[in-house]
């Protein structure tokens, strides 16, 4: 009787453990469920625009506009700080289509005294430079500046592509990864020739961009610059119109752009500060750099039609 007291024990226990694990299984099983299709709609969410293309234009009109009004209000700060990086898009903004606006703020940049003339160059590409002062600059520069330093003075730097790795394919990520390509593009348009070899990283480093932002969801100031350097790099065919239309929808009322994305940064790291923080140079003048490339250089490649003096 004793062994078949426990016989039976031992069956109840297993009978209720079943049940506990095929509802854990199960729970298991929707949640992987969940996943997978928040996953997709995460995916077509940043991918497919249902836009039309005249739609999407007035848009593009409307963001470029607002944008305008911000650097306007915003130029003596632009001056102030002498990023000459951002200073070139603006630059290239006015190159795409005239600009005056622009091309006085560029002008009164040139015109100021700096400690530092070497960066003038990369706006200015016959702007005279002092080599020892550029080679101690390189010396004391992060990589990426130093990329670019050497881009714009080949002739003076005495630091060779491969001490630096600039030619690699694969090894730098995130924002020395937009880098590296800015400084090849800058280096292919100095050199004036073509270069099969350039050619080739530069497609390749801008076919790694365009797939990162396949499954990058925060539009933040490094998904900005992506797009941006992609455009810049002359390879519209790998920026989907998506990914333009959000960017956009991320415009601040004053017309500005910021590096947040609900509670995301360019770190990715989550930030539970629900003020949001104002607009700066460095997103709007990236931004603003896109659109103006969207509208005026590749209009053919987003669906919008050429007006009067583009």
């Amino acid at each position: 009787m004793e062994k078949e007291h426990r016989s039976s024990d031992n069956q109840g226990g297993a009978g209720t453990g079943r049940p506990i694990l095929r509802k854990v299984a199960t729970a298991g099983l929707i949640l992987a469920v969940l996943i997978i299709v928040s996953g997709t709609a995460a995916l077509l969410y940043n991918n497919i625009s249902v836009t039309r293309d005249a739609a999407f234009a007035r848009r593009v009109d409307t963001a470029i506009e607002s944008a305008e009004s911000w650097i306007k209000s915003h130029r003596m700060d632009i001056l102030e700080e002498k990023n000459v990086a951002l200073l070139k898009m603006l630059s290239e903004c006015d190159e795409a289509r005239a600009n005056p606006l622009f091309k006085e703020i560029v002008r009164n940049f040139m015109a100021t005294r700096s400690q530092s003339g070497c960066w003038r160059r990369l706006i200015g590409p016959n702007w005279p430079i002092d080599e020892l002062e550029l080679n101690r600059l390189i010396e004391k520069e992060s990589i990426d500046n130093k990329w670019i330093l050497y881009a714009i003075a080949v002739g003076e730097a005495k630091i060779t592509p491969e001490e630096m790795h600039l030619f690699d394919p694969q090894r730098w990520q995130r924002r020395q990864l937009t880098h590296q390509l800015n400084a090849l593009v800058t280096l292919k348009k100095r050199s004036g020739k073509s270069d099969e070899k350039l050619d080739e990283i530069i497609e390749h480093l801008c076919e790694r961009l365009s797939g990162e932002l396949v499954f990058d969801m925060a539009v933040v100031d490094i998904y900005i610059q992506k797009v941006t350097f992609v455009l810049r790099a002359g390879h519209p065919e790998k920026i989907r119109s998506r990914w333009v239309e959000r960017i956009i929808a991320n415009q601040q009322p004053d017309g500005g752009w910021n590096d947040r994305w609900f509670c995301f940064d360019s770190d990715r790291r989550p930030i539970f500060d629900f003020a949001v923080p104002p607009s700066n140079q460095h997103a709007t003048v990236q931004a603003l750099t896109a659109l103006y490339l969207v509208k005026y250089r590749y209009p053919e490649y987003f669906g919008i039609k050429k007006g009067p003096g583009q």
